[in-house]
C-alpha cells in the first residue's frame, strides 16, 4: 500500500474515531527518563535476547506513545516507565501521553518516522486496522511465544487469560495488556428479593420477563440516545454466540449477505419483541446513559446493558443496599457458551522501530507481575495476565467476570476495526444504530430497518470516494 492510501485510510478513520471522542481532557504530555550512562541491572527473564541466545545490554533511545486521558491514566504510564528504567538504566525513554496522541503520531508513520512504540486507546484506536494493513507494525508473534514473563513462573504465553490481539494469521502486530467488556448489569437485590435468575439465553429472558412485568418493573431499559449500549451489549455478542464472530466480521466488511442470515434477522426481531409486549419503557429514547442508568438504579427496571465500567461510571449514585451483579449477553438462542465482546486497546512495536530490542523489553515490562497490579489499580481495565490480583480492590462486576473467565463459562473476543466494535465505517456505525432506535420506537419493523443497514452497507461498497479497510 503507498503511502497516499495510508493517508486516505487514516484520514477515512479519523472521521469514524471523532464519534467516540468521551470526556478526555485536552492534554499532553512529553517526559523523558533514564540515561546514557550506568549498566544495565536486568532481573532474570526481563533482557531481550540477542541472536546468540546471549542477553543484550538495552541501551540508547525508546520513543513512547500512548493514549493518556486523565491523572489515574498518566499514573499508570509513568508506573511503567519506572519500571523499565529499574531494570534498563542505560535506556533513554521518551513518553508522550495525549488524549489525542494520534494528531501527532497519524503524520509521523505517513511521513516514515514513528514513534517506537504506540499504545492506541480512545479514539486513536481507529488507527489500528489501517496501519496494521500498511504494514507499519512488527511481528510480535516470536516475541509472545518465547520471552519469559517477569515476575511470573514460565513464558509470557503460559500466563496470559486472556488473549485480545491485533492478529493477521498466525502473526500477531498488537497485545492488548486490559480489557472491559459489554454486557448487561441485573439488579442483584431484586433478584434476590423475588426468586428471580439471570437469564442466560433469550428463552430464559422470555419466561422471566412477564414475572418481572407483574411486579410493575420493566424487564430491560436501555440508554435511548446511545443505541450502540443495546448492539454492543446485547445484540452482537448474541450474535457471536449463535454463529461465531466470522458473521460480525462480514456485516463490517460489506458483506450484505450477513444481514439475512437467520441469527442476525432474529436478533433484530427481538428489539422488536420487546416493542410489543411492553418489556421496555418508552421514554427510554429519549434518555442518556446516565439517565437511564439513573433510572434502573432506582428500580424501575431489572436489566440494563451496559461495559463493565457502569459501577464506576455511577458510584455516587449507588442507593445505599443496592447490590448489582455483570453477565454475558443473552441475546442469543443456542445454548453455546455466551460471548463478551472484550475492548482492549492494544500496544504495537513499529516495524522500522530504531530500537527493536529496547521495544520488546518495554513490552516484556508492560506485561510483568508489578505492572498487571497497576493495570488494575489505576484502572486500565481488568488485566489480560493472569493474577490473582492480591491487595488489589475490585468491583464486584469485575470480579463477577474474572470468575466467569476462570470458570470457562464465557467466551471473550477481540472487538475489531478500531473503536467500532466491528464497524469500521461511520456511515455503517450510524446507519445500524439507526436502525436500533427505529424499531424499539415503533418506527420500522425489523424486516425494515435491516434493508436500511444493506443499502447504506452496499453505498459505501460501491463509493469509491469512501477509503476501504478488511477487518478480520
Amino acid at each position: 500500500m503507498k503511502k497516499k492510501s495510508l493517508t486516505a485510510l487514516l484520514l477515512s478513520v479519523a472521521v469514524t474515531s471523532a464519534l467516540f471522542t468521551g470526556c478526555a481532557g485536552n492534554e499532553s504530555s512529553t517526559t523523558t527518563s533514564g540515561s546514557n550512562t550506568g549498566s544495565a541491572s536486568a532481573s532474570s527473564g526481563a533482557a531481550a535476547s540477542s541472536d546468540d541466545g546471549k542477553t543484550s545490554k538495552i541501551s540508547g533511545e525508546l520513543e513512547v506513545a500512548v493514549f493518556s486521558n486523565g491523572e489515574l491514566m498518566d499514573k499508570f504510564w509513568n508506573t511503567v516507565v519506572e519500571e523499565f528504567n529499574s531494570l534498563y538504566p542505560d535506556c533513554k525513554v521518551t513518553l508522550n501521553a495525549s488524549p489525542k496522541i494520534e494528531d501527532t503520531v497519524r503524520p509521523r508513520f505517513v511521513s516514515n518516522t514513528p514513534p517506537d512504540i504506540y499504545y492506541m486507546g480512545g479514539t486513536a484506536n481507529a488507527d489500528e486496522t489501517a496501519l496494521t494493513q500498511d504494514g507499519q507494525f512488527m511481528d510480535l508473534s516470536e516475541f509472545y511465544n518465547t520471552a519469559e514473563a517477569i515476575g511470573y513462573d514460565g513464558l509470557l504465553k503460559d500466563n496470559m487469560a486472556v488473549e485480545l490481539f491485533n492478529r493477521s494469521g498466525d502473526s500477531i502486530y498488537g497485545m492488548g495488556f486490559g480489557y472491559s467488556v459489554w454486557g448487561y448489569y441485573y439488579n442483584k437485590t431484586m433478584a434476590e428479593e423475588y426468586g428471580w435468575e439471570p437469564p442466560t439465553n433469550w428463552e430464559e429472558f422470555c419466561e422471566l420477563a412477564p414475572k418481572i412485568k407483574e411486579k410493575g418493573i420493566y424487564p430491560i431499559i436501555h440508554q435511548g440516545k446511545y443505541p450502540d449500549y443495546m448492539g454492543y451489549g446485547l445484540i452482537q455478542p448474541g450474535i457471536a454466540t449463535d454463529a461465531g464472530k466470522d458473521l460480525l466480521l462480514q456485516m463490517g466488511n460489506l458483506d450484505t449477505s450477513a444481514y439475512d442470515s437467520k441469527e442476525v434477522i432474529s436478533a433484530y426481531d427481538k428489539l422488536e419483541q420487546l416493542v410489543k409486549n411492553d418489556w421496555t419503557p418508552a421514554n427510554a429514547l429519549s434518555l442518556t446513559h446516565t439517565e437511564a442508568q439513573m433510572e434502573w438504579l432506582l428500580g424501575k427496571a431489572f436489566i440494563i446493558p451496559c461495559g463493565n465500567w457502569l459501577e464506576g461510571e455511577m458510584a455516587e449514585d449507588i442507593p445505599e443496599g443496592f447490590e448489582m451483579a455483570f453477565m454475558p449477553s443473552f441475546w442469543h438462542d443456542s445454548t453455546n457458551t455466551s460471548t463478551y465482546v472484550g475492548s482492549s486497546p492494544r500496544i504495537s512495536i513499529a516495524a522500522n522501530t530504531k530500537n527493536p530490542e529496547a521495544a520488546k523489553a518495554f513490552l516484556q515490562v508492560l506485561f510483568s507481575k508489578n505492572v498487571t497490579q497497576a493495570v488494575a489499580e489505576c484502572q486500565m481495565g481488568i488485566p489480560c495476565m493472569r493474577d490473582d490480583l492480591e491487595g488489589v480492590e475490585l468491583t464486584a462486576s469485575n470480579q463477577d467476570i474474572l470468575k466467569q473467565v476462570s470458570e470457562g463459562s464465557v467466551q471473550i473476543i477481540n472487538e475489531v476495526g478500531g473503536s467500532g466494535n466491528f464497524e469500521p465505517y461511520a456511515e455503517l456505525r450510524t446507519a445500524t444504530t439507526n436502525a436500533i432506535s427505529s424499531i424499539l420506537g415503533g418506527q420500522k419493523t425489523s424486516e425494515e430497518a435491516l434493508e436500511g443497514i444493506k443499502q447504506e452497507a452496499d453505498r459505501i461498497a460501491a463509493d469509491d470516494g469512501i477509503a476501504k479497510i478488511t477487518i478480520s
